[in-house]
């Protein structure tokens, strides 16, 4: 009830804000399904508008880090570690591709395994911790499938 309580008062509002004449720009971050819905509300409203509002939608890009051959080592892993898992990776910047020269590929992977053994996880009351709870439940289903097909129980992990 409460959630969808929420919701309601989340809609409300968002009618009130886009079918406002004065309304300019909407920069947004979230999912795909809402921004469609919000960018339909403001084509639906366009002729209320005294202008034409700016429009942005960050939705779920897949990010990437590229590093240079100079690049230092540890600069860098911690640079990948926190774009992948600040947020538990669940942020529209959120790194999902590395692009690394063969020089340097050895050592800084060596140190992103060494660095990730060190994150802290547990309850986001306690803010030693570097990763917390996801969302929701649905996030979690979806992460778990996820690493599960990463890494299936009983198969040796790959030094690739």
């Amino acid at each position: 009830p409460l959630r969808r309580q929420r919701q309601m008062c989340i809609r409300d509002s968002s009618d009130i804000t886009l079918s406002h004449p004065e309304f300019s720009g909407l920069h947004f971050t979230g999912s795909t399904s809402v921004f469609r819905d919000l960018w339909k509300k403001i084509g639906n409203n366009i002729n209320l508008y005294r202008d034409y509002p700016r429009i942005v939608g960050e939705t779920g890009g897949k990010d990437f880090i590229f590093c240079h051959p100079t690049a230092d080592i540890d600069t860098t892993s911690t640079a990948i570690i926190r774009g992948a898992f600040e947020y538990q990776g669940q942020k529209c910047s959120a790194a999902s591709r590395i692009y690394i020269p063969s020089s340097i590929s050895d050592n800084l992977i060596n140190k992103i395994i060494h660095d990730t053994k060190t994150i802290k996880m547990g309850s986001p009351i306690d803010f030693n911790n570097f990763m917390t709870a996801v969302i929701h439940a649905g996030a979690f289903e979806r992460i778990s499938k996820y690493t599960g097909e990463a890494h299936p129980p009983g198969k040796p992990k790959s030094s690739t």
